[in-house]
């Protein structure tokens, strides 16, 4: 697929600036963000995407801030689903291919093992509601789709849990013995971190196999977010100290999955899983990016 034309929705975003830049090498690729249209207004939707004529649209926009969207219910809806309905009813309007960034928020939470595509939904949230609601939709309207659900992004740009440890390690480090107190972090929620750069390998390998349907994407292994801030502050070489705590210690409006774990159950049966174990990648992320994330 060299030389084909990708379209990236909100390229100025955390997972959308990443796919943009990784990508640019092998594909041309036109970044779209809210500075260029907004993906609920259909017709500005439709105009961009039918002057541009890209080979597929990777759809990342999204109103991404969870307990945001619980306090915020219609906006939530509106750009999560009909946002993304009006990116599906173009691309079928022009015949291209589309890639739908979800969440692993579309899962309740309660199973004991890691979701696999086939596990049916059950979102206990608005956001998970939403973009449950844009899967349904993109699988209506077209044939040609990749629906891929991701979880717990990181980077060194943009909001995410590493940014925020190390903010807040940095801090601690700064204040006066009799100022410090140990860092609390939730021990009950268990997931899978990933790495925005290892979202952008697997989407270079989904797109240049021609995958289709639901796809589970995220790093192997699961770990709680107390683990893995202790594994992060050990590569940070931050001596900080954290006790676990519970979910309920926060008081939210959105309620969080307790193990919201996915398996990449149809890559690794394709043979097309590249994502590794969020411990390697998480290593390799503090190599490159530990610098850029020290305040």
């Amino acid at each position: 697929m060299k030389h084909a034309k990708l379209m990236v929705t909100g390229c100025r975003g955390q997972l959308g600036s990443e796919l943009a830049a990784a990508l640019r090498g092998e594909y041309e690729v036109c970044g779209a963000d809210r500075q260029l249209y907004d993906i609920t207004d259909r017709s500005a939707v439709t105009a961009a995407i039918v002057s541009t004529r890209p080979t597929a649209v990777l759809h990342t926009a999204a109103f991404t801030d969870v307990d945001g969207c619980e306090t915020n219910r219609e906006l939530a809806m509106t750009v999560n689903a009909g946002g993304t309905e009006n990116i599906a009813r173009a691309c079928r309007e022009v015949g291209v291919r589309m890639v739908y960034f979800s969440t692993d928020y579309v899962f309740d939470g309660s199973k004991q093992t890691a979701y696999v595509e086939s596990d049916p939904p059950n979102p206990q949230t608005i956001y998970g509601r939403s973009k449950l609601e844009g899967e349904k939709v993109v699988a209506s309207l077209l044939d040609n789709y990749a629906v891929v659900r991701i979880a717990w992004l990181y980077s060194a740009r943009g909001v995410n849990f590493v940014r925020k440890m190390t903010q807040q390690g940095s801090r601690w480090l700064r204040q006066s013995a009799e100022e410090r107190t140990p860092l609390t972090i939730v021990n009950d929620q268990v997931g899978n971190p990933t790495w925005t750069v290892e979202i952008a390998r697997q989407i270079q390998v989904i797109l240049d196999n021609d995958l289709t349907g639901i796809l589970h994407a995220t790093s192997g292994g699961e770990v709680s977010w107390y683990d893995f801030a202790v594994r992060l502050f050990e590569l940070l070489d931050m001596r900080v100290p954290v006790r676990p705590g519970s979910s309920d210690e926060h008081h939210r409006p959105a309620t969080r999955p307790k193990r919201s774990s996915l398996e990449n159950n149809r890559l690794g049966e394709s043979g097309l899983d590249v994502m590794r174990h969020w411990d390697v990648a998480l290593s390799e992320f503090v190599g490159r990016e530990g610098k850029r994330l020290m305040p």
